[in-house]
C-alpha cells in the first residue's frame, strides 16, 4: 500500500517547515499604503497558496484594490502574533480564526462586527450560508466575523490498506464497533521485526477529538454552551466515551506517545503508515499533493447518537482598521461565489455558501477525496463547543491534560473530569458572552 509515495522525506513534515520559512513573507513586494489591507492566516504552505490565488483574483477584479498577505505557519505564532498586533494598536485589517479562538478578541471590544456591515451593503446575505457556522460566531445576536468554512471531523482512510486487509470501505452508518475492528485489523506488523509498522488510527488526543465522542455517548461536554462553568464528562456517558477512546491506545491500534512525537499523525498518514485519520477538511489540501496515496473520507462512526464537531474559520475586522471599505470589498469577494469557489478548489474548504458548496467546485468528482458529500452530509450532524472568551485558553491548558491522559499507563478511567476543572477553574464561568 505504500508503494508509490513519492516522498522523499516525508512530505508534510517538509511543507511545514517551508511554512515556517515564509512566515512573514507577503503576497505582494509593493509598499504598505493607505489602500493596502492587511490579512493575516495561519495554514501549511498548501493552505496558504489557496489565499494566494484569491488574493490575486480580487486584485484582477477590484482595480486599485491591494492586499498584503501575512501567513503564519502555526496556530500558536498566528493567536501570538495577533495579540501582539492589537496590544500594540497595529491589528492586521483582516485575519482568520477559528470561532472557539475568535471570543478573546470579541470580548474586548476590538472587532468591528462584519454581520451589520456586511447586511447594509445589500451583497451578502446570511441566510445563504450554514447557520451552523454563522450562528459560532455571533456575540449577542449579531455575526461579529464572518465565516468562510464548515467543515466537521471526519475520517480520513486509505483504500489500499483497507483493500488488503480485506476490509469493506466504512459505511455511512458504521457503527463504533466496525471503527475499532477496522482499526485492529489494520495494525501490523508487515516486516515480520515484530515492530508495528502500520497502526489502524492516528488522532491527535485533544478536547476537539475527544468532545464529539462525548456528544455520540449521550454525554454533554460542559454544563452549559453559551454560559459554560464546568466539565461534566464524569457521567456514564461521559466515562463510556473516555473508555472508548482510552482502548485505543490499550489495545495498541493507535502509535505510542513516543512514535507520535517523533512523526505525527498527518505525516504517518501520508506516507501509508496509518490505516486511518481523524481531521477536519483542512488536511485534504495537503493530501491532495501526495502522489500515489489512495484516500478517501467516511463520517464518524455512530453509537447512541450520531454526532461530529464543528470546525469553522471566519474572517474578522479590526475595529482599528483605517481601510475598512477596502476590507469589506475583499470579505465580499472572499466568501462571495467566486472567492469561495477558487477556496474550494483548492480542498482547504468545505464553503459556508451553501450555493458553492452543493455545487462542481467542491463536489469534484476529479478531484479527491471521492466522497466530498461526506462532509455535507455531516452538516446536521455538527455541535460546537464554546466560544467564550476564555476558550482558546481552557483549551489551551486541557489539552496537555488530556494528552497525559490519553497516554497514561494507569487505568482507563483516570479523574480526567476533576483535572479538567481544576485546571480551568479560574477560568470557567467568567461573567459575559466572548
Amino acid at each position: 500500500a505504500r508503494k508509490g509515495l513519492r516522498m522523499d522525506r516525508p512530505m508534510i513534515s517538509r511543507l511545514r517547515r517551508g511554512a515556517a520559512a515564509v512566515a512573514l513573507v507577503s503576497v505582494t513586494c509593493a509598499p504598505v499604503t493607505a489602500q493596502t489591507v492587511r490579512l493575516q492566516a495561519f495554514g501549511d504552505p498548501a493552505e496558504l497558496a489557496a489565499y494566494r490565488e484569491l488574493i490575486t483574483a480580487f486584485k484582477a477584479a477590484t482595480p486599485g484594490a491591494d492586499v498584503e498577505f501575512i501567513p503564519v505557519g502555526k496556530q500558536r505564532d498566528h493567536m501570538a502574533k495577533l495579540a501582539t498586533g492589537f496590544a500594540g494598536g497595529d491589528p492586521p485589517d483582516l485575519f482568520l480564526i477559528n470561532f472557539r479562538r475568535f471570543g478573546q478578541f470579541a470580548s474586548k471590544g476590538v472587532l468591528e462586527p462584519l454581520g451589520p456591515a456586511l447586511a447594509a451593503r445589500g451583497r451578502y446575505k446570511e441566510a445563504d450560508y450554514y447557520e451552523q457556522a454563522t450562528e459560532a460566531f455571533r456575540v449577542g445576536g449579531s455575526m461579529v466575523c464572518a465565516p468562510q468554512n464548515i467543515s466537521s471531523l471526519v475520517v480520513y482512510y486509505n483504500v489500499a490498506l483497507f483493500k488488503e486487509a480485506g476490509l469493506g470501505l466504512p459505511a455511512a452508518d458504521w457503527t463504533w464497533g466496525d471503527f475499532f475492528n477496522a482499526a485492529k485489523v489494520l495494525t501490523r506488523d508487515t516486516s515480520g521485526d515484530g515492530k508495528t509498522d502500520i497502526y489502524g488510527l492516528g488522532v491527535e488526543p485533544s478536547l476537539i477529538r475527544l468532545s464529539p465522542f462525548v456528544w455520540q455517548a449521550g454525554g454533554e461536554v460542559v454544563d452549559d454552551l453559551h454560559r459554560p462553568t464546568r466539565f461534566t464528562i464524569d457521567t456514564p456517558a461521559g466515562r463510556e466515551a473516555q473508555e472508548f477512546v482510552r482502548s485505543w491506545l490499550i489495545n495498541r491500534v493507535v502509535p505510542s506517545q513516543s512514535e507520535s512525537r517523533a512523526e505525527d499523525a498527518e505525516t504517518r498518514f501520508a506516507r501509508g503508515g496509518l490505516g486511518m485519520v481523524l481531521n477536519s477538511r483542512r488536511l485534504t489540501a495537503t493530501l491532495r499533493g501526495v502522489q500515489g496515496l489512495d484516500w478517501d473520507v467516511a463520517p464518524l462512526p455512530r453509537h447512541h447518537k450520531a454526532a461530529t464537531v464543528l470546525h469553522s474559520d471566519a474572517y474578522c475586522m479590526a475595529k482599528a482598521s483605517r481601510n475598512k471599505e477596502a476590507a469589506l470589498r475583499f470579505v465580499e469577494f472572499a466568501l462571495g461565489e467566486t472567492g469561495a469557489a477558487i477556496v474550494a478548489r483548492s480542498g482547504r474548504t468545505v464553503p459556508a455558501l451553501k450555493k458553492v458548496a452543493q455545487g462542481p467546485d467542491f463536489l469534484d468528482p476529479r478531484q479527491r477525496p471521492r466522497s466530498a458529500k461526506v462532509f455535507l452530509d455531516s452538516i446536521p450532524l455538527i455541535r460546537r463547543t464554546p466560544n467564550v472568551a476564555a476558550w482558546n485558553e481552557i483549551e489551551t491548558r486541557s489539552d496537555p491534560l488530556i494528552e497525559g491522559w490519553f497516554y497514561s499507563p494507569r487505568p482507563p478511567l483516570v479523574p480526567l473530569n476533576q483535572d479538567l476543572n481544576e485546571a480551568s477553574q479560574t477560568l470557567l464561568g467568567r461573567p459575559g458572552k466572548p
